[in-house]
């Protein structure tokens, strides 16, 4: 099994596009960036936020800058905190951690820290008024009270109301504590300028650039999604600071067009792209790189010794490098790579090539690498229940069948589950003239449901099928179809 963790170990051959992001951060000394890393879900956006991250330790303090970095995912205090709030908070613990530690700058980083604790006052008074003054219960800690206060005032006082008071007026006495005392008389647009210039002098006196990498923006709801962007908004273009935001740009437009309803457009392309200096968009994965990904994925679960595991995975990488001069990564390849496979290791490599063109072009996979992984997390579980079961499935006919499965029509998957299940020997024999056809490059005359290009390009992946007694392949796939016996 494979999780679906991003990592910084390379297995789709980003470092080079990672090490340039890296290198123009670098490149910049100390001038302000921010730097836009987009693709769709699953396509590997989060590993390139870590290779990023990697390189740029690497080059750390090495006479090529001294970077240190926040890490915020803005998903994870989606509905327990304001997203704007919990980013500046991030920041600024992290900078009084790193000042603690370096014995530098610490004093300015206690004060940037204090003004961020006055814009969580800010926040708590002004959201609050203004929803009292619209007639809207406020939230939080306050709605509470409100809540509270309505219910002492307005209907029969018990016991039980006034201690609900009391434990209620005491939290928010406890919470609003801290944030009191950096109070200040400046108006708003004063405060956001101090908080800048401390943010500014936090970092010019502990002498780094801070690199701030921003991940799955675009897995929260839109509200989240502005209130993000609008934090990093009040951080950009300040000197010593590099953003990495990754994040699916369409749903980004999205969230931009949902918080602003009425705009055209073109101003919500240029909200984003306001933010953004350089656009990287994540590569999309060749048959070639889905072959070498899919065989990695499987050298990353057998056996072999770590360091094996490490050499194997940067001669494919090189390797793919060289693709674009006919160079292949295939089992013929990685046999160069190592010359002691397991015989399952060697057919795991044969199963790659054989499904790597199909999960490149068919429009349920498309190449995404997490979608990829989870395909063959399916077939590896059903091969364990196959095994625990003596089942004694063949490994190759059942990826054929589960790809069929994802990607078919679901009626055709339902006859085809049909004819064997109502056959005497579970084989499929009407699939006989279609895989004959099909393999030696006819035409193949196929009505509803069977008429897509999909089924005519899988009518021609090994094994054929039709002269298989597929009812072992059910058996352990009937989470989606129970297996029903002709005498049944």
């Amino acid at each position: 099994m494979w999780p679906d963790n991003e990592t910084d170990r390379d297995f789709l051959n980003f470092t080079g596009v990672a090490d340039t992001v890296a290198e123009i951060i670098v490149q910049a000394k100390g001038r302000p960036i921010s730097i836009g890393v987009s693709g769709a879900w699953g396509v590997g956006k989060s590993s390139m936020i870590k290779l990023v991250h990697r390189s740029l330790t690497q080059r750390s303090g090495k006479g090529k800058g001294d970077f240190i970095f926040v890490e915020f995912n803005a998903w994870l205090y989606q509905g327990y905190d304001d997203a704007r709030a919990a980013l500046m908070e991030v920041i600024g613990e992290k900078l009084t951690a790193e000042a603690a530690k370096r014995q530098k700058g610490l004093d300015k980083a206690k004060e940037f820290v204090e003004r961020i604790q006055w814009f969580r006052l800010a926040k708590l008074v002004a959201g609050s008024a203004v929803a009292l003054h619209a007639g809207i219960p406020p939230v939080g800690l306050l709605g509470e009270l409100y809540g509270v206060g309505k219910e002492l005032f307005g209907g029969e006082v018990t016991a039980d109301a006034v201690e609900k008071a009391g434990k209620v007026a005491g939290e928010v006495k406890d919470a609003a504590s801290g944030l009191l005392a950096a109070k200040r008389k400046k108006s708003p647009p004063q405060e956001i300028h101090a908080l800048r210039d401390s943010f500014e002098k936090t970092l010019e006196a502990m002498e780094v650039t801070l690199v701030i990498l921003i991940d799955d923006l675009d897995r929260c709801l839109p509200e989240t999604t502005i209130s993000t962007l609008e934090a990093i908004r009040l951080f950009l273009f300040l000197k010593n600071t590099a953003f990495v935001i990754a994040a699916d740009d369409a749903m980004i437009k999205y969230a931009v067009r949902r918080h602003f309803p009425d705009v055209t457009d073109e101003l919500v392309i240029n909200y984003f792209d306001k933010l953004i200096q350089l656009p990287i968009r994540v590569p999309p994965l060749g048959t070639q790189e889905v072959r070498a990904y899919m065989m990695l994925l499987y050298v990353e679960n057998s056996g072999l010794e770590e360091n094996v595991k490490e050499e194997i995975r940067s001669g494919i990488c090189k390797q793919l490098g060289q693709t674009w001069q006919g160079k292949r990564v295939d089992r013929a390849f990685m046999q160069t790579l190592h010359d002691k496979f397991d015989h399952e290791l060697v057919g795991q490599f044969d199963t790659a090539d054989r499904l790597a063109h199909l999960m490149t072009t068919a429009s349920g996979i498309v190449g995404n690498p997490l979608l990829i992984k989870r395909f063959l997390n399916a077939l590896a579980i059903r091969m364990a229940i196959s095994n625990a079961h003596g089942v004694g499935v063949d490994e190759t006919v059942l990826a054929k069948m589960l790809l069929f499965e994802r990607i078919g029509n679901p009626k055709a998957y339902a006859e085809l589950t049909k004819a064997v299940t109502e056959s005497g020997d579970g084989k499929p024999a009407f699939l006989s003239e279609w895989e004959e056809k099909a393999n030696a490059g006819q035409e193949v005359p196929l009505q509803a449901p069977w008429d897509d290009p999909f089924v005519r390009e899988w009518l021609t992946l090994p094994p054929r099928i039709a002269d298989r007694d597929l009812r072992g392949v059910l058996y352990v796939s009937r989470e989606h179809a129970p297996l029903i016996s002709p005498q049944d």
